[in-house]
């Protein structure tokens, strides 16, 4: 399966169709994490991957661009890697290169990688749960985008979640109100520290006085 919903990935899935039907060896490249993999695996389903040992049959191979030992008459190619080859050798072993651009600049597909994401997770967990991305990592474009999926729906809770649970903790034990306001601000304000990284910010964010801010922090030890 190759996910294209955007004009640019139709575009490349054409491409790759006709490749698949014709045969071609195709050197596939860009950026970690665009999907080179996937659109290898589109092309030749049935290929080997990195196989250690000469074979006749079809073949993939990751990061050829950076291979000292090249293959020998492979009898179908598909290869990955993260920049163009010299003319020299890609004219020796492929018929077509194709680049996969990164997510930022085909950012309408982000969407559908969340909810293909979303669903592979649901059922390979066994987690029944919907999450919401609101900023999705691309930093490493479709690898730090499932990443996140992934973690939000191990981890994640939302606020109406969490409330629940504390009211839930307080039905069962709880301090004097004193000390559970302060065990509350002392979560919060390391939060906003981690999040925010200076006072000012902090204060910013949380409408609070940045005086009484810092009072408060000092006296939390946080």
């Amino acid at each position: 399966m190759f996910l294209a919903k955007s004009i640019y990935l139709q575009k490349i899935k054409n491409i790759a169709d006709m490749a698949r039907e014709l045969n071609l060896n195709v050197y596939i490249w860009g950026e970690k994490g665009v999907g080179k993999s996937f659109l290898a695996k589109y092309i030749s389903p049935t290929a080997l991957i990195n196989p250690t040992i000469s074979t006749i049959n079809p073949i993939i191979i990751e990061d050829f661009d950076n291979l000292s030992n090249l293959p020998k008459n492979p009898s179908l190619l598909i290869a990955t890697g993260s920049k163009p080859l010299d003319k020299t050798i890609f004219n020796k072993y492929f018929d077509l290169d194709i680049e996969l651009k990164p997510l930022k600049e085909h950012p309408e597909d982000i969407k559908y990688f969340i909810e293909y994401f979303l669903a592979q997770a649901k059922k390979e967990l066994k987690i029944e749960k919907n999450i919401e991305i609101k900023n999705p990592d691309i930093s490493e474009n479709l690898n730090s985008l499932k990443r996140q999926i992934y973690k939000h729906l191990l981890f994640d809770n939302d606020k109406e979640s969490i409330l629940k649970e504390l009211e839930n903790y307080y039905l069962k034990e709880h301090l004097t109100y004193e000390e559970e306001l302060k065990d509350f601000e002392k979560t919060l304000f390391r939060a906003m520290k981690k999040k925010y990284k200076s006072k000012l910010k902090i204060s910013e964010h949380l409408k609070i006085n940045r005086v009484t801010l810092t009072k408060k922090m000092k006296g939390l030890d946080v």
